[in-house]
């Protein structure tokens, strides 16, 4: 099964919804253990040499996506919400961020992540929240929805090693 990727008409949201025949606490934890993460995030063909978290409200998620041929693309997030192993929302942030949401700028993307657990199973419900519809239409034409994608037929890999 692959990744369902809605774009609803009228707000600036991306949609991924997933499945994994794995259950909920793995699932989170890949999501949030740096051991696990540089298995599968980014897209086919990237690596992820750099990934640090501090996992909780106000924490720090830091990560460098390779790509063939050396180039590199740094992302530093802050995190909104941790709810082990329910939910996760965080937002970009400027690389130096130091921990105080409060001296953020506004937001440009926000991403909600829910994982919920049937039959051993889990569904991971991505929704990424942008600014504008065109801000959200210039990310999907940029392949943000498809990187996602990629890196979660990854993650559906890595999850049959453990």
């Amino acid at each position: 099964m692959s990744s369902t990727i809605t774009l609803p008409a009228d707000e600036p949201l991306i949609l991924i919804d997933r499945v994994f025949e794995a259950p909920r606490d793995l699932v989170f934890k890949c999501f949030t253990d740096p051991v696990h993460v540089v298995h599968f995030w980014g897209p086919h063909g990237a690596t992820t040499p750099v990934c640090k978290i501090d996992l909780r409200p106000g924490g720090r998620w830091h990560y460098v996506m390779q790509f063939p041929g050396g180039n590199q693309y740094p992302v530093t997030c802050a995190y909104l919400e941790v709810d082990a192993p329910e939910r996760l929302v965080y937002r970009d942030a400027p690389g130096d961020y130091d921990g105080d949401l409060a001296a953020l700028p506004p937001a440009f993307m926000v991403t909600t992540v829910e994982f919920t657990e049937a039959d051993g199973r889990t569904r991971v419900l991505s929704t990424v929240r942008l600014n504008s519809i065109a801000d959200r239409d210039l990310q999907v034409q940029r392949g943000f929805a498809e990187t996602v994608s990629q890196g979660l037929d990854r993650l559906v890999e890595y999850l049959k090693t453990l």
